[in-house]
């Protein structure tokens, strides 16, 4: 999903949101329970009179963490491609903000970034439940377990961590955000944090707890940051996105499918498993689907999670509802129809092998997944 950030990408994305918020707010009935115009307005401007002020925090983690800008991916022609953004899943998540304007939308990426960030850089706080009332916290759980003993990596250090959006409406929460991920002062900060909680806290938003808040779900390498600390292995793991499933009737599966892939990710980031001949949207396409293929390995595997066939099925269909047409991006996942067709390829790896209980070594994977490539993201248009 954009399922793979690490604090590389959530310092790009900050810088990115930050743009995004000083669209003009737009007048409109505000609906009981929400800011009239005459009052959200003051406090939206007031973060697009400060927020810009942390440009310059983000660029520096950018800089000094490796950050590339989103680079276009000329070699992928999306005429080649059958590609639809339709999907139950991003279909519900669309109704879900069908009401809101420019100026929503605008604050609304602010929010995100701020549950993200809180996420990365105070995993202590996360708590252990996972889901709106955690109600997925015994999939995402046992499976954890599961693949620290599956793959070849030492997942000991590797923490599964909640995203919880309530941050929003938590002041001093927020001011702690702002201070450590965007740099602000004290004073600055906790003037942010209060208009935060005050636009989050209304209807529209439910509250602080939207579902697109937390549509998300990434994993982050350890590394030091000076200034902030040490970021240690995480998987996090957004309410948002396991809502979205639920209601698309596949909240039996997605947990384990959603988390087996971002273990993928750990088992990339262990065994250097990032870096290809490949560059722009076609060197991250190669990542995300061979994410997809380690998660469909371990899920079907005997050793695994063992899913039987209609369970395969229904776990693909998570993969392929994720997919994307951002063809241009670096962030590029790949089609729904190339992530389904990674599951499916790995799925006849377990099949086809000639020792069913035998777990291929990840680096042994990575090398199959790479000859297989090119059949995988052939032209389907």
């Amino acid at each position: 999903m954009n399922t793979r950030t690490t604090w590389r990408t959530a310092a790009a994305a900050v810088s990115l949101a930050i743009g995004l918020i000083a669209l003009p707010a737009q007048a409109h009935g505000a609906p009981s329970g929400d800011l009239n115009p005459a009052q959200a307005q003051p406090l939206e401007q007031r973060l697009a009179s400060l927020l810009p002020d942390g440009t310059a925090r983000a660029e520096r983690l950018r800089a000094e963490l490796g950050v590339d800008d989103l680079l276009p991916g000329e070699a992928i022609d999306p005429a080649d491609y059958q590609c639809t953004t339709s999907t139950p899943v991003r279909d519900w998540l669309a109704t879900s903000t069908s009401g809101w304007d420019a100026s929503d939308h605008s604050v609304a990426g602010i929010f995100q970034q701020v549950v993200l960030l809180n996420a990365v850089l105070f995993p202590d706080e996360a708590g252990t439940d996972f889901g709106p009332q955690g109600e997925f916290t015994t999939q995402v759980t046992h499976a954890a377990r599961d693949l620290r003993s599956f793959w070849d990596i030492d997942g000991s250090r590797v923490r599964v961590v909640p995203m919880h959006s309530d941050v929003l409406i938590d002041p001093a929460r927020v001011e702690r955000v702002f201070e450590t991920g965007f740099g602000f002062s004290e004073s600055i900060s906790a003037q942010l944090a209060n208009a935060v909680a005050t636009l989050a806290d209304q209807d529209k938003f439910d509250h602080g707890r939207h579902p697109l808040f937390t549509f998300n779900a990434f994993a982050v390498d350890g590394l030091d940051l000076p200034g902030v600390g040490t970021i240690p292995p995480e998987i996090v793991m957004g309410d948002g996105v396991l809502e979205g499933f639920r209601a698309a009737g596949l909240d039996d599966v997605a947990p384990q499918a959603i988390l087996a892939h971002e273990y993928g990710h750990q088992v990339q980031y262990r065994k250097g498993l990032f870096a290809s001949d490949l560059t722009g949207a076609e060197a991250g396409r190669r990542t995300e689907l061979m994410a997809d293929a380690f998660g469909s390995y371990y899920l079907t595997h005997a050793r695994g999670a063992a899913m039987q066939w209609k369970r395969v099925q229904a776990f693909s269909q998570v993969f392929f509802q994720l997919g994307d047409c951002s063809f241009s991006l670096s962030s590029h996942h790949g089609t729904p129809n190339q992530r389904l067709h990674s599951v499916e390829w790995a799925y006849g790896v377990t099949q086809a092998a000639q020792k069913q209980g035998h777990i291929l070594a990840s680096q042994t994977f990575a090398t199959l997944f790479d000859q297989e490539l090119p059949r995988l993201t052939e032209p389907d248009a």
